[in-house]
């Protein structure tokens, strides 16, 4: 009995600590309609600022911290210091971000979310965790009281009674705040009815402001208080996994109820808890996910609203896939437009014959990056072309790598043969992943598909019948007739992999342009308006989501290829946030963007070497912040557009060179 209140003890404090950050979420939400992917990389950042004022006695005047470093009194001013500096950056982003994408579909602001996150993360590689000194400090956060009991065989340390005191007095605060405070109640008004309260008079701007500063906080004090309890501010703790359960907590509870938030963080924390104390085994350490995961599909099948939220209807267009320009009719049969086309060949060819004149090494990272494109034109048949949103993508080229790898190592199954089984078995995990989407769409369709993918990194994926131990399992393709696939120059897996490519990208083009193509671009636009035209609506959406997995799954499997071996490690759930970043970057509107898309985030910084690791993350969120607000055609589209300018010019040119000369007017005879 001991033994279960210790466990259970802990679970209430860690559950708080969830509840606090999904309080943050569910306010943002009420506030601004967003779910901000980026909450929990608030905390990260916040609790890195309070260790560095906390640690770095020599940072400020003594006139300014007059307190000795790692002391308890320096730690309670450098947290208030931190979470001032959080809430400046949280306003900043509602001003010049998000304030900016207010009417636009959740979904778009949804993937801006996103790209703030990495954005957060990278400036956190930058300031603390770039060099292999600062990666290798113990960053300890003091605990403000040295009380402890012991229940059982846990200590409940000061860390995990720091978290109940000060969850009581947020929650005490919040309560009344929005009963009593003016402004409070204000707020209330702009979330639950947003046209009156504009009539009323209140500001949708100070609104949003204010929620985004106080959901900030809020993320900040849930970020200092799980860096004490799980004793270091350490990124791991505070990434993906941290949002997943935050986000569970706050749909349990319900996305419009901020009493809710804090009951759905005590669920997930007991239920986490109670998972470890009873399931010990190595290969049952990723449980907890798993059942998140299932959490999170039942209640948004069963109870959309959560316990004690509303239900809300999101909407179902992507919203950031332009119509790429079309040739006119008279353009695409010009000779300028064959001479184009021509020439854009030869500089396709061009460009993949310098694969095959590099190092062995380059050849093998140009060969991830087509395979990596493989994957990013399935993503794109799904968001670009049903609009159907995943974030969990990168966890169907894990089926492929590792289904591949068994069925070539183990079952000895020929290669070609195991590709198209992968292949298979891609699209049925995809079918299943796809059947929620029959009842969930929109924002709640991306948090399943993300904790779909944690799930695979942590539990499915580490299995030991899969090959998940940390040795993984070998992949030694074999030779396919001249091609020596396993050759340790690589080009001939080069070859093989732009061979698929090409073949998928024909696929795509092909659907895209017949029937089915239509019904996913009308499920893209309005399901409403399909289902009315006869569109068979959970055909498509299953058909979308089978393409999609199956050609995923021969991206991972290529992948797995080039590596030789196939691990967990390799399909983390954080590049599936990356492969969203590449096919929207890229152009979701056309499938070759998936292929610009892999060349800018992947190839570039992978070929130049770049070694500085807050590059990518810097980068791609820059760069899809660019493409939501500015060009929503991605490169695809910046290409598009040169292409019609271009062929127009010549045309033009070829016209007038082409044209008789006028006439000349007769010269009047002389007197």
């Amino acid at each position: 009995m001991s033994l279960f209140l210790s466990y259970l003890a802990i679970g209430v404090t860690e559950g708080l600590v969830y509840g606090l950050l999904a309080l943050g979420m569910v306010l943002i939400y009420k506030g601004s309609r967003t779910i901000n992917f980026a909450h929990p990389f608030f905390g990260l950042l916040t609790a890195f600022v309070c260790w560095w004022l906390t640690a770095k006695a020599d940072f400020f005047p003594f006139t300014l911290m007059p307190f000795a470093a790692g002391t308890r009194p320096r730690f309670v001013v450098a947290a208030l210091l931190s979470l001032l500096f959080i809430a400046l950056y949280g306003f900043g982003v509602e001003h010049g971000i998000m304030r900016r994408l207010r009417r636009a579909p959740r979904l778009v602001t949804l993937v801006a979310t996103i790209a703030i996150a990495q954005g957060a993360l990278g400036l956190v590689t930058i300031l603390f965790t770039r060099t292999p000194d600062q990666q290798a400090t113990n960053r300890v956060l003091p605990f403000i009281t040295n009380v402890h009991f012991v229940i059982g065989k846990r200590v409940i340390t000061g860390a995990n009674i720091t978290v109940v005191i000060v969850t009581a007095i947020v929650c005490v605060g919040a309560a009344l705040f929005f009963t009593r405070g003016k402004f409070g109640v204000a707020v209330r008004a702009a979330a639950e009815n947003g046209d009156a309260a504009r009539l009323l008079g209140i500001s949708a701007d100070r609104v949003a402001a204010f929620v985004w500063i106080a959901g900030s906080v809020l993320a900040g004090i849930a970020g200092i208080l799980v860096s004490q309890v799980k004793g270091g501010v350490d990124p791991s703790t505070l990434s993906l996994g941290f949002l997943v359960r935050g986000l569970t907590a706050a749909l349990i509870g319900g996305l419009t109820s901020l009493p809710g938030a804090v009951v759905g963080g005590l669920i997930v924390g007991i239920t986490q808890e109670m998972l470890v104390w009873r399931f010990t085994a190595p290969t049952q350490q990723g449980l907890p996910e798993l059942v998140l995961f299932v959490f999170v599909v039942a209640v948004l099948i069963f109870r959309p609203g959560g316990l004690f939220g509303q239900r809300e209807e999101t909407e179902d267009k992507v919203g950031f896939v332009p119509v790429l320009r079309e040739l006119p009719a008279r353009l695409r049969a010009s000779a300028a437009a064959r001479a184009y086309r021509v020439v854009s060949v030869i500089v396709v060819v061009g460009v993949a014959a310098l694969g095959f004149t590099t190092t062995a090494a380059n050849t093998g990272l140009i060969t991830r990056m087509l395979a990596v494109a493989v994957v990013g034109v399935g993503l794109t048949v799904l968001m670009g072309y049903s609009g159907q949103i995943s974030l969990g993508h990168w966890a169907l080229a894990g089926v492929g790598g590792f289904a591949t790898a068994n069925f070539v190592t183990r079952m000895h199954i020929p290669y070609l043969i195991s590709l198209v089984l992968a292949i298979g078995v891609g699209m049925l995990v995809s079918l299943v992943i796809g059947l929620p989407a029959l009842r969930i769409r929109g924002l709640y369709l991306a948090i399943v598909t993300l904790g779909f993918n944690l799930a695979c990194q942590v539990y499915l994926f580490k299995q030991s019948w899969l090959g998940g131990s940390s040795a993984g399992r070998d992949l030694t393709p074999p030779k396919l007739g001249p091609l020596d696939l396993a050759d340790p120059n690589n080009r001939p897996l080069l070859a093989f992999t732009i061979v698929c490519l090409l073949l998928v990208l024909l696929v795509a083009r092909n659907l895209a342009a017949g029937r089915t193509g239509r019904a996913f671009f009308s499920l893209r636009e309005n399901e409403k308006a399909a289902a009315t035209l006869g569109v068979r609506l959970t055909r498509y959406k299953l058909l979308a989501f089978a393409v999609s997995g199956g050609i995923a799954a021969l991206g991972g499997a290529l992948y797995a290829s080039s590596i030789g071996n196939v691990r967990a490690a390799d399909y983390e759930t954080p590049y599936s946030l990356t492969l969203i970043a590449i096919v929207i970057v890229g152009g979701l509107g056309s499938s070759w963007g998936a292929v610009f898309g892999a060349i800018v985030i992947r190839g570039i910084p992978d070929l130049v070497k770049f070694n500085n690791l807050w590059i990518v993350p810097i980068g791609s969120g820059v760069l899809l912040l660019v493409v939501i607000i500015r060009a929503r055609g991605g490169v695809a589209g910046m290409f598009a557009y040169i292409r019609e300018k271009v062929i127009t010019a010549v045309d033009e040119l070829g016209t007038a060179a082409a044209a008789p000369p006028p006439a000349r007017a007769p010269t009047p005879p002389s007197a």
